[in-house]
């Protein structure tokens, strides 16, 4: 019998809704490793990750070692988001849905939508003419990922693990979801009025990086609410 053969054997036994949740709560004790895996490269790593999300320092402040979230623990800390965001939005959304089809272009817009965040750095700076501002912005995304990814494995624990209150979780993941480009939108206006930066400019900056992506994202989503 081959694989494909054994998934839909699988779905004929259990009821299509307890397949998607166990898959999901799979998806979570991978995220937990990921987690751990960065903590073991970064002992104070939820201090420095709750710090730096609530910090304003720029890319060009000094930051000694102790401060700083090594590449290794933001890489794990970035893969943890993304099937973060990916479970809670299926396990809110699913019912109702063709669930296989729609965790594909859920898992391809979220993807593509974090990634631009990670790169739009350099957009930033072409805008600016500035590649310490644009620093800055990619500095300011990693702090945003890093805090918010923590905070959706806990919620996509709860989602799934507590049917009876998911309605009432779904809205703190949407504000979870909402403080991404809110909580990156700020750090960049204040890094610009610091430094003299016209309205002008910073009105570009919010509307190409921050909410232009964030509107493309709720035009696929908002009808599957």
């Amino acid at each position: 019998m081959n694989a494909i053969s054994q998934v839909y054997f699988v779905l004929e036994l259990f009821p299509r809704e307890i397949v998607v949740k166990n898959m999901l709560l799979a998806l979570v004790l991978v995220c937990f490793g990921f987690v751990a895996l960065s903590r073991l490269s970064c002992p104070n790593l939820f201090a420095l990750v709750y710090k730096n999300y609530f910090s304003f320092k720029t890319y060009d402040s000094t930051l000694n070692y102790s401060e700083k979230i090594s590449p290794f623990a933001n890489a794990m800390l970035v893969l943890n988001l993304f099937i973060t965001l990916n479970i809670c939005i299926v396990a809110i959304l699913e019912r109702g849905i063709e669930t296989d089809s729609f965790m594909q272009i859920t898992f391809f817009v979220t993807m593509g939508y974090l990634t631009f965040g990670l790169i739009s750095y350099r957009i930033a700076s072409l805008l600016f003419g500035d590649k310490s501002f644009g620093k800055s912005i990619g500095m300011f995304t990693q702090q945003v990922y890093n805090f918010t990814g923590l905070l959706l494995l806990a919620l996509a624990l709860l989602v799934l693990l507590n049917d009876a209150y998911k309605e009432e979780i779904q809205y703190i993941v949407f504000a979870a979801l909402l403080s991404l480009p809110i909580s990156k939108g700020i750090k960049g206006i204040f890094y610009a009025k610091s430094n003299n930066f016209s309205w002008l400019y910073i009105i570009l900056y919010l509307c190409t990086l921050e909410i232009l992506p964030v509107v493309l994202l709720g035009y696929y989503f908002v009808g599957k609410i």
